[in-house]
């Protein structure tokens, strides 16, 4: 069985061979192969999990009030998130670890640049020190064995009674968790009753989200906009944005001038980050390059800075607004040939269920 080690670039690397990243293919039987990356992936976890408790995060369980027995959702929050005059709020995809941003840039890169440590470091060097909260709309399952919130990804790689048996079958009533059983509902339960019960009043609250959960958030801002929402956010950036259309996703007129003056899409492209793209039309705001061209992923790991000062800007200019962006020439997001309908989590829209019983 390979063995691995972080090296002085906090890269994971192969003891044997110091030049090699994580090799999945281990073995002709794919179980194996799961089985292997699962056991790989809870270390790095582990390691996340205690760097960013170093930096004054702390783990917070909804609903408020559970125990650690009891299910629970984890998410991240500042120490600070009580008396903190700004918020940032984190909003990841519905298959992504907490505290992770994309497994392919830990691999590539680092820990630090693949997960939220980065991320975390970034926002508390801003002048003003926000609160920081990190949603988790991607470890939605309860493991009752393990009394742990876990993805679809961690959920399939649980010990079976034998190495051929299927998986745990999934039961809606015993392995969700109330309020949060799905990324809808999450992020609903976030805004409506962790934010009040654990910021001051009248905190202002800047989003970022990326993936489906851009989706699930900007469909929940839509819907709750008005008399609950313009209060407090300030800002909102999507990375990977191309997910609506403006007139179709961004409701009445109220959102829509809010989003297009204090919103921006961070779009795949091979441009540098933050080049202006076209696109406004489409997505109701201003487009700009998240530099990655390639893999959804690993646009907020490549655009992030932008996006927080992006964030800073509207905090710090007083009635700060977005104005149209006049870009000739070809749409560089080339969106005639994108599917503009809204992409939906599969995983929650078409259930799996399997013979096993457990969980």
């Amino acid at each position: 069985m390979p063995r691995y080690y972080i090296n002085e670039h906090d890269q994971i690397r192969s003891i044997k061979h110091p030049d090699q990243e994580l090799n999945y293919f281990i073995s002709k039987n794919d179980r194996m192969n799961v089985m292997h990356r699962e056991a790989h992936n809870t270390c790095i976890r582990a390691n996340i999990h205690s760097r960013l408790l170093s930096t004054s995060m702390k783990i917070t369980r909804l609903p408020l009030g559970a125990s650690p027995s009891e299910p629970h959702i984890p998410i991240y929050t500042s120490a600070n998130i009580s008396t903190c005059k700004r918020l940032i709020i984190y909003i990841g995809e519905s298959w992504q670890d907490l505290g992770v941003l994309a497994w392919r840039a830990i691999g590539q890169t680092s820990i630090a640049s693949g997960s939220l440590i980065d991320f975390v470091h970034t926002v508390q060097q801003a002048p003003d020190n926000p609160g920081i909260l990190i949603a988790n709309p991607g470890q939605l399952l309860w493991c009752r064995g393990g009394k742990r919130a876990v993805t679809m990804a961690t959920w399939m790689a649980l010990p079976r009674k034998t190495g051929v048996g299927l998986p745990f079958e999934i039961n809606e009533e015993k392995n969700r968790v109330p309020r949060n059983r799905d990324p809808k509902e999450h992020i609903s339960y976030v805004f409506e009753e962790a934010i009040p019960k654990l910021a001051r009043a009248g905190v202002a609250i800047d989003v970022l989200a990326t993936g489906d959960g851009a989706t699930e958030l900007v469909e929940y801002l839509r819907d709750h906009w008005e008399g609950k929402c313009e209060k407090n956010i300030k800002a909102v950036t999507v990375g990977c944005g191309y997910l609506w259309t403006g007139e179709e996703m961004i409701g009445d007129e109220k959102f829509r001038r809010f989003w297009g003056e204090r919103a921006r899409a961070y779009i795949q492209s091979s441009e540098p980050v933050d080049t202006p793209l076209t696109g406004r039309k489409e997505m109701g705001c201003n487009c700009f390059s998240a530099g990655e061209n390639l893999i959804m992923e690993l646009v907020v790991p490549a655009a992030y800075k932008s996006m927080l000062s992006f964030f800073q800007l509207v905090n710090d200019v007083l009635g700060y607004c977005e104005t149209a962006q006049e870009i000739g020439g070809e749409d560089k997001v080339e969106t005639e040939k994108q599917d503009w309908t809204p992409l939906k989590c599969r995983r929650y829209e078409e259930r799996i269920h399997f013979i096993d019983r457990g969980g």
